[in-house]
């Protein structure tokens, strides 16, 4: 396993439930403090019970759900960071109804969560923009063409070869 690569063991020590996931979230979203999604201020921000905040500049109530993908969801937090987790490790992606089944909510749910992790994750694909180089091996997967595999398909092919070269 890699360093950077924490197991799953690991993630619930370190976020176990909703409100530790709050905090854990606060941290990374806020570390000056809570800052206003609306005007951006964070000089007049007071705080309340169970992670509200009160914008006192524009009047606003906000959380760390707040203009996030996690806004106007009932998923908790820590389900948030534990999908996020399994989206982030799994090598081929991860399906809604695995996902329903891994942190215990519907599938419904599952596909939501999904495409708001999706959607944050961006389909910018400028990185291959320019100069890009391929090795050897990737020349050969690339030009790679499986073999028919019926009897049918490949008399077929026969057939279409001999045409061709009677043709030339």
């Amino acid at each position: 396993m890699s360093k950077s690569t924490i197991s799953t063991f690991q993630l619930f020590a370190l976020i176990p439930d909703a409100e530790t996931a709050r905090l854990y979230l606060e941290a990374r979203l806020w570390p000056q403090g809570p800052r206003c999604p609306v005007c951006r201020s964070c000089e007049r921000i007071t705080a309340r019970s169970r992670g509200f905040y009160r914008c006192n500049a524009c009047k606003e109530d906000l959380t760390v759900r707040t203009g996030t993908i996690f806004e106007r969801s009932h998923v908790p937090l820590h389900k948030w960071v534990y999908a996020m987790y399994l989206l982030l490790t799994a090598r081929k992606g991860i399906s809604s109804m695995q996902l329903a089944k891994e942190i215990g909510i519907t599938q419904k749910s599952a596909w939501f969560v999904l495409q708001r992790l999706r959607e944050a994750c961006g389909s910018d694909i400028g990185k291959l923009a320019g100069i890009v180089e391929i090795d050897a091996m990737a020349d050969k997967v690339l030009a790679y063409r499986p073999k028919p595999k019926s009897e049918a398909a490949q008399s077929r092919k026969r057939k279409a070869a001999k045409v061709a070269r009677k043709s030339k």
